[in-house]
C-alpha cells in the first residue's frame, strides 16, 4: 500500500442531538462506511462547554469531531494514509448529522508533493 496523506476538514451546523451511545455508534458507522478497520476504540468526553469531543483511532490514522450541543455545531476530522471516498464520506457524516451550512475541504499532504486543496462547496472545485 502506497502512504497517501489525506485530511478531510467539515464544519456545519446540525439538526439534531445525540447522546453519548449514538455519538460512539457514528463513529463505528463511519469507520465501516469509508472501509477502514478500527484500531482505538472511541473515546467521547463531554466539556464543560456543554460540547462532545469524540475519536477513533483507524488503522490509517483517526477520526476526531467536537460538537456544541448548544450551538448544534459540527468540526469533523478524517485523516489517513489510506485512500477513501471522500464523497461518501461527505453524504454519510451529513445524512447522520442532518447539516446545513457545510464548509468542506479535503486536503492532499502526501510526501514529496506539493499540498493540493479541494473546497467541497457544493462540489470538489481544484
Amino acid at each position: 500500500m502506497t502512504l497517501k496523506h489525506l485530511h478531510l476538514i467539515l464544519q456545519a451546523e446540525v439538526k439534531t442531538k445525540l447522546t453519548e451511545k449514538e455519538l460512539e455508534e457514528f463513529l463505528f458507522s463511519l469507520v465501516r462506511e469509508i472501509d477502514m478497520k478500527v484500531l482505538i476504540l472511541p473515546q467521547l468526553k463531554f466539556s464543560h462547554q456543554k460540547a462532545w469531543t469524540g475519536m477513533i483511532g483507524i488503522i490509517t490514522s483517526h477520526i476526531t469531531f467536537h460538537y456544541w450541543t448548544i450551538e448544534k455545531y459540527l468540526q469533523l476530522d478524517i485523516y489517513s494514509c489510506k485512500e477513501f471516498d471522500i464523497e461518501n464520506a461527505v453524504k454519510f457524516i451529513k445524512d447522520f448529522w442532518k447539516t446545513n451550512n457545510e464548509k468542506i475541504i479535503f486536503l492532499k499532504r502526501n510526501h514529496d508533493e506539493e499540498f493540493r486543496l479541494r473546497k467541497i462547496f457544493p462540489e470538489f472545485i481544484l
